[in-house]
């Protein structure tokens, strides 16, 4: 039901007069498809006193047997002002307020213009695309190749994105999987998915000069790993045996580390109820699967640990959650990205299990436009190593004759980026090297 929803109560909650001012003020985009009897009472709980609410909406559908609870969890109120206090601090009947659906107008005028037009509609959901550690393992390489007139060798793919490192192979990058096709001595990087420690003894015994450009996100698993093995937990490591990220992450303490890819594999763990056990996760998967392993394994064994601040990156979270709140009211979810790309597939899947059609394309030239059939609305996102040109390109020509889709911008998620720096052994290099070319001549 959509509608316009006038919001009184003694928690100075802002009162929404329009429809469209309701996800401004971090409210609900619809509760629920029900309909609703003339008296029925919805009742509002304050979740805790901080800027961050939480509300229970509590309704009695039309012609229900019994009452339906809905959560919102974790929505917001964008004003500065802090909601009154309550005695209570809320929960309690004496302390919400209640709102009779005569508050909600359900005739035309109340829609959104464009929905009342029936116009099409393309979604371009941020936060998308570069996440910190791919745009910095790209400038690294980039820098590299820029600095030093040599060759420079990449360990794996910098990024999982083909139109990415086919561009660094044309300006002279180098890609190889074995080691031994590196010359001893020559400038090795290490891809933004991390390596394993016994690359790193065989790129030192061939003298190579290693650069890291692995995500420090990535490079933090690594480190609680080895840390929790020497204090005698075993790990159990969430995620895709074969992925590069979750190899070099398994052979830090491969004698202590358990891969679990599934709820079913869960099952198959037996570990003595003393056993010290800590779990870390691939950094790139789904949020909705991860949460059902996460939950299975706390099950089984409640004293299990893990890293406080999580291991799923923000970029990978923060995308399919931007994604998750308005791919619902689309017919068609457009990815952008590399068919290698863990957290693009990733998004299609997130976009799958809430019942809307996906599609992984990596450039506009791949994309078969038949598809457009029907389609009303469209989100429009990218992988987390998706140049953010390739999904402009989608927009130049979906707003374009002959399907002139109107462009709306739909912020989802506001996205605080790390600000960290090139790796410390490439500023050493190019400060060295600089050092040497302002030498006065001798």
């Amino acid at each position: 039901m959509y509608g316009m929803l006038n919001v009184r109560s003694n928690f100075s909650i802002p009162t929404v007069t329009k429809w469209k001012n309701i996800n401004k003020y971090g409210f609900v985009h619809k509760i629920g498809d029900y309909n609703y009897q003339k008296n029925d009472k919805i009742n509002i709980f304050r979740r805790s006193n901080s800027y961050a609410i939480n509300y229970k909406f509590k309704v009695k559908p039309f012609k229900a047997k019994k009452n339906k609870d809905i959560y919102f969890l974790g929505m917001q109120s964008n004003r500065n002002e802090k909601l009154n206090e309550t005695k209570c601090g809320g929960g309690c009947g004496a302390c919400s307020s209640q709102i009779t659906t005569n508050n909600f107008e359900t005739n035309d005028s109340t829609k959104n213009e464009d929905e009342k037009n029936d116009s099409k509609l393309l979604y371009l959901i941020n936060p998308r695309g570069f996440c910190k550690g791919v745009s910095r393992a790209i400038e690294t390489v980039e820098e590299c190749l820029k600095t030093f007139k040599t060759n420079i060798y990449v360990k794996h793919k910098i990024v999982h994105n083909d139109i990415v490192c086919k561009d660094l192979e044309s300006k002279g990058a180098i890609f190889i999987e074995d080691l031994n096709e590196v010359p001893d001595g020559s400038i090795l990087i290490y891809s933004a998915h991390g390596i394993s420690p016994q690359i790193r003894e065989l790129a030192k015994k061939k003298k190579l000069i290693e650069i890291d450009a692995t995500c420090p996100l990535v490079n933090k698993v690594h480190v609680y790993v080895k840390l929790k093995e020497k204090e005698g937990y075993k790990i159990i490591l969430i995620g895709y045996k074969n992925h590069v990220e979750v190899v070099g992450t398994y052979n830090e303490a491969p004698d202590s580390t358990y891969i679990v890819e599934n709820v079913e594999q869960v099952n198959n763990l037996n570990f003595p109820e003393n056993q010290k056990l800590f779990y870390v996760t691939q950094t790139t998967l789904s949020i909705d699967d991860c949460s059902l392993i996460v939950n299975k394994l706390k099950e089984k064994y409640p004293h299990i640990e893990t890293i406080p601040s999580g291991s799923i990156c923000y970029a990978t979270t923060n995308r399919q959650k931007a994604l998750n709140k308005i791919c619902t009211e689309c017919d068609l979810t457009i990815v952008v990205g590399s068919q290698s790309s863990s957290n693009a597939k990733k998004l299609v899947y997130s976009s799958q299990i809430r019942n809307t059609d996906a599609i992984l394309v990596n450039t506009v030239n791949d994309f078969d436009f038949s598809s457009l059939e029907n389609v009303k609305k469209i989100a429009l996102t990218s992988a987390a190593s998706t140049p953010d040109e390739l999904t402009q390109q989608f927009v130049k020509v979906l707003t374009s004759p002959p399907y002139n889709y109107k462009l709306s911008i739909f912020d989802g998620v506001e996205e605080i980026v790390p600000k960290w720096k090139l790796p410390k052994e490439l500023i050493n290099m190019i400060k060295q090297k600089n050092e040497e070319e302002t030498k006065p001549n001798s």
